[in-house]
């Protein structure tokens, strides 16, 4: 009853603004950032939501200690289903933009939903949904969101190559260090989650460039030459960053989407 209050409350309040297409924004492990609006609950995004559109950006919030798989109150299945429903349907068209646990989140839903959704593309910036080592470890406090983040978990909750059609772009990270939270990670790393992970292999493993492994379907890698940013050893690896905090994001997210944009990348039309 309160989802579809909310989801109803939701729809009126967009009834007003023209068909077209929007930016949702799908934070990752973190806080307690909950809203469904234009408003970037608890700042999660930082300048990273200051990205060279014109769009309508929406912010998918949530708890970000809880699994993202779990609906409920604050809970990132429940939220992405009231931001898409009104915004990525009928005559609606939207680009996603997650970050870390975020795009697990949004995968999920996207797999494993019946409904259609006019998503454009999901632009993945250090994308957990194959999981962490640093899960598997315990390197982080235990919480239902550090459990689903296990590599096994997160592999084997949903079929990741089942993306009905929409394209994952993987904007990852390479500055993990020999010491720390990357010794515990395979191949390279940005310090929080490894290339398997990052870049959409299918497989868990050592990985030291993009194009090593395969992806699941529907998964690809950067492939934009603007300001400098590529990276030939990483064989596609776009943006140095580091870890989940708000570098990472304010460093890679921004860039990505408005070099996508001026460079004519097919990903980003």
């Amino acid at each position: 009853m309160k989802k579809a209050l909310s989801l109803a409350l939701f729809l009126v309040a967009l009834s007003s603004v023209s068909a077209g297409e929007y930016v949702v924004f799908v934070h990752g492990r973190s806080g307690n950032h909950c809203g469904t609006s234009t408003t970037d609950v608890n700042n999660y995004w930082g300048t990273a939501k200051n990205i060279s559109t014109t769009l309508t950006k929406y912010f998918v919030g949530y708890d970000g200690a809880s699994d993202p798989r779990t609906w409920g109150s604050c809970r990132a299945q429940t939220n992405l289903y009231t931001v898409l429903e009104a915004t990525c349907k009928g005559a609606n068209s939207c680009v996603i933009i997650c970050h870390s646990a975020g795009c697990y989140a949004s995968e999920y839903f996207l797999s494993n939903s019946t409904a259609t959704y006019n998503v454009k593309r999901i632009l993945a910036s250090s994308s957990a949904a194959g999981g962490s080592e640093l899960a598997n470890a315990a390197f982080w406090a235990s919480n239902d969101m550090v459990s689903a983040l296990k590599t096994g978990n997160a592999r084997g909750s949903y079929n990741h190559n089942n993306m009905k059609g929409i394209g994952v772009y993987a904007i990852a990270g390479f500055k993990g260090t020999l010491t720390g939270a990357s010794v515990i990670m395979g191949g390279e790393d940005d310090g929080a989650v490894a290339f398997h992970s990052t870049c959409g292999i299918n497989t868990t493993g050592s990985y030291n460039n993009c194009l090593s492994g395969t992806r699941y379907s529907y998964h690809y890698i950067w492939n934009v030459v603007a300001n400098n940013s590529w990276d030939s050893g990483k064989n596609g690896y776009y943006r140095t960053h580091v870890g989940d905090g708000s570098d990472a994001i304010n460093t890679a997210t921004k860039g990505e989407y408005t070099d996508c944009k001026n460079g004519g990348y097919a990903g980003c039309k």
